[in-house]
């Protein structure tokens, strides 16, 4: 007679019986999901509900970036505290970070701790010396980041990985390095992409462009949302509509003008990566006499000062800013008190409407 069991089961017996004949003790690290995986001739996340059922009955805990154990936190001995925090941004004259830190310090200073800041301006080696001398140093008690380059393949993980054996919680926040499994507090980049491409679509626009930023995990999120829908809709996307730059094109913006409006060609509308992007997008179609909304029609992300000021100011979502700060520091506080905390979080977004969309009608 064929067993109806679910195969989760067989997991979770393994891991009680090991329990009961002593195989398996406190705070043993358990085998890895791909390795339990294997071992069953089950799925990843058939694991996952397995080891998802032993959480829930405290026999495992399991850690980001660290593996999963046996017992309850067992296995992480707590640091001896040095009240410090190290917080690692992308750049220091963002529009978003300096309001990010006001939230990190509040949180941070009315707990007692200290901040050290350091900034890679996107560079990954940049990034590789500050870790180093945090590493060297080792006096910190956690350590919250905004990757560099978060799309691209990080020569730095070993850094990262070094601080997980180290005990030292690290949260990111903006984006994440998928390689890692740690904790992220960001936007929820691919809904609010998913609800800014609907804004133009419920006004009637069917030849949408979407231009996002390629170097960046965030980028490939907002891509994610555009393209989900623009699916729900029916909307066919050819690639023409959809547009790549990185980090070093924003900086000359007139040399990758000409280029951005060539692939828009006919399109009737626009979702921008961000307000850094859209701005300067708006300013280039006020000198190319093209109107907005009329000729073209922008949405954004970020509700920064510069969807405002714009020439034409335009639709945007806003970043929560300060506001993730504080949830960040939050975060990372907990994960210091309770390694086991769950510290993802995501925020949604609602828009501020501008004069940036047209409606137009939907040939039938």
């Amino acid at each position: 007679m064929p067993d109806k069991k679910p195969k989760y089961t067989k997991v979770i017996e393994w891991v009680r019986n090991g329990l009961s004949s002593g195989e398996l003790k406190l705070g043993d690290r358990l085998k890895t999901e791909n390795e339990l995986s294997r071992m069953f001739g089950i799925s990843r996340q058939t694991v996952r509900r397995a080891i998802g059922e032993l959480e829930n009955e405290h026999l495992l805990t399991r850690i980001q970036g660290s593996g999963t154990y046996v017992g309850v936190n067992a296995h992480m001995p707590r640091r001896e505290s040095t009240m410090n925090i190290a917080v690692i941004s992308t750049y220091v004259d963002s529009y978003i970070f300096p309001k990010t830190l006001r939230g990190f310090e509040k949180i941070f200073s009315r707990r007692g701790y200290t901040t050290q800041i350091a900034f890679t301006n996107n560079s990954v080696y940049r990034e590789s010396v500050i870790l180093k001398n945090l590493l060297q140093k080792d006096n910190i008690d956690g350590l919250i980041v905004e990757p560099s380059k978060s799309a691209l393949p990080n020569p730095n993980l070993k850094y990262y990985r070094e601080m997980v054996s180290r005990n030292i919680p690290i949260l990111f926040f903006n984006s994440f390095y998928p390689e890692l499994d740690l904790p992220c507090v960001s936007l929820d980049d691919k809904a609010v992409s998913a609800n800014a491409a609907r804004l133009l679509i419920d006004a009637g626009h069917r030849d949408i462009a979407g231009i996002f930023k390629l170097d960046d995990g965030q980028g490939h999120l907002r891509y994610a949302g555009f393209m989900e829908a623009m699916r729900e809709a029916d909307i066919p996307v050819h690639d023409r509509q959809v547009i790549w730059y990185d980090s070093e094109d924003i900086k000359d913006f007139g040399v990758l003008e000409e280029y951005l409006f060539k692939r828009i060609g006919s399109c009737t509308a626009v979702e921008c990566y961000n307000d850094e992007l859209a701005y300067q997008l708006t300013e280039a179609c006020k000198k190319r006499g093209i109107r907005i909304p009329e000729d073209l029609s922008v949405v954004s992300i970020d509700n920064s000062d510069m969807a405002g000021i714009a020439s034409t100011p335009f639709t945007s979502f806003p970043h929560p800013m300060e506001e993730l700060g504080k949830k960040g520091a939050e975060n990372l506080l907990r994960l210091i008190e309770n390694p086991g905390f769950k510290a993802d979080y995501r925020f949604d977004s609602k828009p501020v409407i501008r004069d940036s969309i047209r409606k137009i009608q939907v040939k039938k």
